[in-house]
């Protein structure tokens, strides 16, 4: 009986620990402090997006990882959100800890990928997608996983 409750704890602890993640890029020391901003699809459902700005470029969300996702997938990490997606205002621009990375593979930065650092236990990623890309037929990287926005076609 007592090898049975053993071998549950290792096996419980040896599941928790396999949720953990190996660490991903550092913040470098020139870093973007993202401002979210608002984009509203008026030609389908009005829906509202929280956008981000980069490289002269409009991304807002397109969707998360299924099963196939690696941190081998990200190429670097190139700053951070320094808002709620629910404000329209800084809440602390000292918090770092929502990141945006750029992905390998993906050379013309059609996808930046969002990662709460402050979530341990299975977090997972979200993924913005460029607004220029809409209706464009471009990769897809098959780890990411669309929410069907209509905005983006995928009902």
């Amino acid at each position: 009986m007592k090898k049975n409750i053993t071998a549950v704890i290792l096996a419980c602890v040896l599941a928790l620990s396999g949720c953990t993640k190996s660490p991903l890029p550092e913040l470098p020391g020139d870093a973007i402090a993202f401002e979210m901003g608002t984009f509203i699809d008026d030609k389908h459902d009005a829906a509202s997006f929280g956008t981000i700005e980069y490289n002269g470029r409009t991304y807002i969300a397109y969707g998360t990882t299924n099963n196939k996702y690696k941190q081998s997938y990200i190429e670097s990490c190139i700053g951070y959100i320094i808002q709620d997606e629910h404000s329209s205002s800084a809440t602390d621009l000292n918090n770092t800890d929502r990141r945006i990375y750029t992905l390998s593979g993906d050379s013309e930065h059609n996808f930046l990928m969002e990662y709460d650092d402050t979530v341990k236990l299975m977090n997972q990623p979200s993924f913005f997608r460029a607004i220029d890309t809409n209706g464009k037929d471009i990769d897809i990287p098959d780890y990411i996983d669309p929410l069907r926005y209509e905005f983006w076609g995928e009902p």
